[in-house]
């Protein structure tokens, strides 16, 4: 074992007090953490590292207060050795907790992201806003309140870019990619042409239903389960799915998890840490299925 690990399980023990028995139980937890860095020295090590270690054990089926536990360990580590040897940064001071009994929120595959957002090909004003309203969903990660709640005085398409209202009055500046701006553009001519078609009254909401009037939440729920049949679709999706999706795939990609905390509009860091060990459980579900150990074989 590394030497600066065993300084301070020795630490733990002389100068703590603390049993051999709990001693024993943090030698094992740093020993497994040592392992998972394989050979990297520990005071390189980084808050991402940490994470993804608590992640590995997610993956090991390790229960969320055996996880925190292990986690515990490192942040003891950390902490001392700021305060006895002088390094300048704890990476471990930023790492939450694994949310214990709060269930991994379902979420779309890229696959079958993919797929869904294809099946909408169509040429008639319903086509057309179900795409734009499904890509503005999956590609801002905004809750189908403030997607419902999008104005156009607000929408920049040239910096591809819109300001929403969240929680609590909040405003934040969320993103569209290249395809979500494209179905956009396609679909302002549409929502224009409908509304002077019906006689509607100029209105800011960008998203309108088939009478011209604002599409409310329950309409973009409705028009999510009409599209998930229609593209063949098995798993459950509401219009939060595609949320929890822009999260995941975020985060399966390197995404710093602050940065996605910022993007989602969540003001505590925790609640946004759940789609880290989220993507760590579609790793093992892919491992169980792929590897000739896993599940698939037994």
């Amino acid at each position: 074992m590394d030497a600066r690990l065993v300084d301070y399980l020795e630490y733990l023990e002389a100068v703590r007090g603390l049993s051999p028995k709990t001693v024993e139980v943090y030698r094992r937890d740093l020993a497994q953490y040592e392992v998972f860095l394989d050979g990297k020295n520990v005071d390189a090590a980084d808050a991402t590292d940490i994470r993804a270690f608590a992640g590995s054990l997610v993956m090991d089926k390790r229960a969320p207060a055996s996880v925190n536990r292990a986690l515990s360990a490192v942040r003891g580590f950390y902490k001392y050795r700021v305060r006895f040897h002088q390094n300048e940064a704890d990476p471990a001071r930023e790492v939450e907790n694994v949310p214990a009994g709060r269930p991994l929120p379902s979420f779309l595959f890229e696959e079958e992201t993919k797929t869904l957002l294809d099946s909408l090909d169509g040429n008639a004003f319903r086509d057309v806003r179900d795409r734009a309203l499904l890509e503005v969903l999956y590609s801002t990660g905004s809750r189908v309140s403030e997607v419902c709640g999008m104005e156009l005085p607000r929408l920049n398409l040239s910096a591809g870019s819109v300001r929403v209202k969240g929680k609590g009055s909040k405003e934040r500046l969320v993103f569209l990619c290249e395809t979500a701006r494209a179905a956009l553009k396609r679909y302002l001519p549409y929502r224009a042409a409908l509304m002077m078609r019906r006689g509607i009254e100029e209105h800011d909401r960008l998203f309108v239903n088939a009478k011209g009037l604002p599409l409310g939440p329950r309409g973009a729920e409705k028009i999510v389960e009409r599209r998930r049949v229609q593209a063949g679709i098995k798993k459950h999706l509401t219009p939060h799915t595609f949320r929890h999706s822009f999260a995941t795939h975020l985060v399966a990609a390197g995404a710093d998890m602050r940065v996605v905390q910022e993007m989602l509009g969540h003001s505590s860091i925790s609640t946004t840490q759940v789609y880290a060990h989220v993507d760590m459980e579609r790793l093992r579900r892919v491992y169980e299925q792929a590897h000739p150990h896993g599940s698939k074989g037994k």
